[in-house]
């Protein structure tokens, strides 16, 4: 483990050390642990979304299932996907048959 200093205002130290006291715990762990679940939480969303753009652009999944990962309408999907110059897949008929079947 490393030290790091950080400075809190009074009312940020009063109220964490009233938590720590509360639950039984230190400031330093409530404090880890507010770190871990705020960008270990970003983490996971980065690689979500990740994960779909690349499976959207192996053709693996559609934009409306990249859109639901996304937590967007498939509107502003094709705009995100415009946004950082990737190309938008053009579905086959027979895919777009195959898709409505499944559906």
């Amino acid at each position: 483990m490393k030290r790091t200093n950080i400075m809190l205002d009074d009312d940020q130290h009063r109220s964490l050390k009233a938590y720590a006291r509360k639950e039984g715990r230190t400031i330093g762990g409530l404090v880890r642990e507010a770190i871990d679940t705020t960008y270990g939480a970003k983490d996971k969303l980065v690689r979500r979304r990740d994960t779909a753009l690349n499976a959207y652009a192996e053709g693996l999944i559609s934009l409306g299932k990249l859109a639901e990962v996304l937590g967007l309408d498939p509107q502003s999907a094709r705009l995100y996907l415009r946004e950082r110059k990737i190309q938008l897949r053009v579905q086959s008929l027979d895919e777009i048959r195959r898709d409505a079947e499944n559906a």
